[in-house]
């Protein structure tokens, strides 16, 4: 069984990233009875495994529920699904997020800024800069959308966020703690960087969003602007973005 994952490098190398997906492939099919196997890379860089053996159903089950799935096929895309994709771009006027769809051609969807000035600010008109910003849906960042316009002869899709991404955020944001989205890198990496730069009593703990995108939880109090240049000077070339509560509660929507 091939499965084309929603992951893909970004700035780490193609052989470091599969090195990171191979045992995490092996840590979720654990003893259960199937081999996986790293194939290689779709058309738009979207990991494929193989899956075989007699539990390979459970283990394909178990895996894109985990890592999530690329929808490659157009045809397989319903008006209102819901559907996991990266964040692409934001410009003026759209936030563009990549389910997958790579066949007949690539399409992504289409959020616009008045569905996210509706969903994430109240209706205030901030621009899509600050937007992203303060949500940090920069990317590479994974989100949630649901489909709301389908058009494939015109190869128009739209959307917004889904109803489980406002309930994501909204929790974020209820805990009144800091985050850092760091991007790019291993949870390894990560793991190390904290302890160098003895920050295990700042973060309480780490999340993995991707294989290379991870949420870490401040210590209630804790500045996360403050850490970033010591995670950042061992981490070096990789992002690292804050997401604070109370500067969203303050300049876009009370949660």
């Amino acid at each position: 069984m091939r499965i084309t994952l929603l992951q893909r490098p970004g700035l780490i190398s193609a052989n470091d990233f599969a090195v990171i997906l191979e045992e995490e492939l092996s840590h979720l099919k654990g003893d259960l009875s199937a081999s996986t196997r790293f194939v290689g890379f779709s058309k738009r860089g979207w990991a494929t495994i193989d899956v075989t053996g007699e539990d390979s159903e459970i283990v394909s089950e178990l895996i894109s529920r985990t890592l999530g799935l690329a929808r490659t096929t157009l045809s397989d895309i319903q008006r209102h699904g819901n559907y996991e994709g990266l964040v692409n771009v934001g410009s003026a006027g759209y936030l563009e997020v990549d389910i997958g769809i790579e066949k007949p051609k690539p399409l992504k969807v289409m959020i616009r800024l008045g569905s996210l000035r509706a969903q994430l600010c109240d209706g205030k008109p901030l621009p899509m800069k600050e937007i992203v910003e303060h949500y940090c849906l920069y990317p590479n960042s994974k989100v949630t959308t649901r489909v709301t316009t389908l058009e494939p002869r015109a190869g128009v899709i739209e959307g917004c966020l889904a109803d489980s991404q406002i309930s994501l955020f909204s929790d974020w944001i209820a805990t009144r703690c800091d985050r850092i989205l760091a991007f790019d890198c291993s949870q390894r990496e990560l793991a190390l960087a904290i302890q160098k730069a003895h920050l295990h009593r700042d973060i309480i703990s780490t999340d993995p969003i991707t294989l290379t995108t991870h949420s870490m939880l401040c210590k209630l109090g804790t500045d996360a602007i403050g850490l970033i240049p010591k995670l950042g000077s061992i981490l070096r070339k990789r992002q690292l973005q804050p997401f604070i509560p109370k500067r969203i509660l303050a300049k876009c929507r009370q949660w």
